[in-house]
């Protein structure tokens, strides 16, 4: 079947491809934003004010014995250090979710709606892992490899699709048809 037709010219791509492709150009335009931020005062503001320091408040709230610290990128108690390293702060998992919802065929309301919802998510799974890999560095560093190695990568990332795909399953589609059409 020949790629282009006279009557089909619209349909090269199947909506699935379509969308697989803008997420990825999504994906990447937002990934070299947040890189081309790296090391700058908003960066900082990002990862340190918005990341780390709540997640040492909510160790203090959980374990108000834990004497966590943060001293630059490190989470430091008494006996265990946690550096969080680049893509150990969970952006990436804003970005994809944030990549996936910008291009999906949904109103701006209902886009805004599942953005804010799912930020909010992404973010207190960013924020949970980093606990859970204290709790663990700190209490049970034989399970370190496994959790900090496959699962808390991968945990997240699938709720985080799950929840997309809730969110794509309650939002009705737009298509080309349904755009203002210019005069």
């Amino acid at each position: 079947m020949p790629l282009f037709t006279p009557h089909s010219r619209e349909k090269i791509l199947s909506p699935t491809l379509a969308f697989a492709l803008k997420f990825i150009l999504c994906f990447a335009v937002l990934t070299a934003v947040f890189e081309a931020s790296r090391d700058t005062a908003g960066e900082r503001f990002l990862i340190e004010d918005c990341i780390l320091k709540p997640t040492v408040a909510l160790v203090h709230a959980l374990a108000p014995n834990e004497k966590l610290q943060l001293i630059g990128r490190t989470l430091t108690s008494p006996s265990s250090r946690l550096h969080v390293t680049r893509g150990c702060e969970g952006v990436e998992i804003f970005l994809l979710l944030g990549a996936a919802i910008a291009v999906y065929p949904a109103s701006w309301k209902a886009k805004a709606r599942g953005l804010a919802t799912g930020l909010v998510l992404a973010y207190l799974l960013s924020v949970g892992r980093l606990i859970v890999l204290h709790f663990t560095l700190r209490y049970l560093p034989t399970a370190w490899e496994a959790l900090h190695g496959l699962i808390l990568p991968i945990g997240p990332l699938v709720l985080v699709t799950l929840y997309f795909l809730r969110w794509t399953g309650k939002v009705t589609p737009t298509t080309v048809a349904d755009a203002p059409h210019a005069p």
